[in-house]
């Protein structure tokens, strides 16, 4: 678990410009990729990463910015906004349950590298007394990955 004094912020949520995103950390270790110092070694019985980050946006207003960015690929082109259990691409708002967590969505994210890995990034979003809470959790989708290189770290900071 990274918490937010970590990691300052989500890309798109803090508006982060780069003009060239490299989204794979490669397969050197370790990765000189920009965001790839955060390694993984299976921790979740795979590489993963679980990251909390508090924004001054509102859930409404994080959800939508996140929701915008991925669906037009992210910052490097290769997230896919996934279907909710609500019906709904991308976020399903689940307000209307009075649950605690206002939005909650899913993206996948194919690394650029020559052999194309998939990962599953889940969000949750809950409001603060300052903005909104984004719990945000990447997992590497082939089965075997005892080492991520630090790219589950970097779907999420990317995103």
């Amino acid at each position: 678990l990274i918490r937010s004094s970590t990691m300052r912020c989500f890309a798109v949520l803090c508006g982060a410009v780069a003009t060239k995103i490299v989204g794979s950390c490669g397969g050197d270790s370790p990765s000189p990729v920009a965001d790839c110092a955060n390694v993984d070694l299976g921790s979740c019985g795979n590489a993963c990463c679980k990251v909390l980050v508090e924004v001054s946006m509102s859930t409404s207003e994080a959800m939508q910015a996140l929701n915008s960015s991925l669906a037009d690929g992210g910052p490097d082109g290769y997230y896919a906004l996934q279907p909710t259990a609500e019906g709904t691409l991308g976020f399903g708002d689940l307000r209307p349950f009075k649950n605690g967590v206002d939005f909650i969505g899913q993206v996948h994210h194919m690394t650029s590298g020559p052999k194309h890995y998939n990962d599953t990034i889940d969000i949750t979003l809950t409001a603060t007394a300052t903005g909104s809470m984004v719990k945000a959790f990447s997992l590497s989708l082939i089965g075997g990955a005892l080492g991520d290189n630090g790219q589950n770290y970097k779907n999420i900071k990317m995103a």
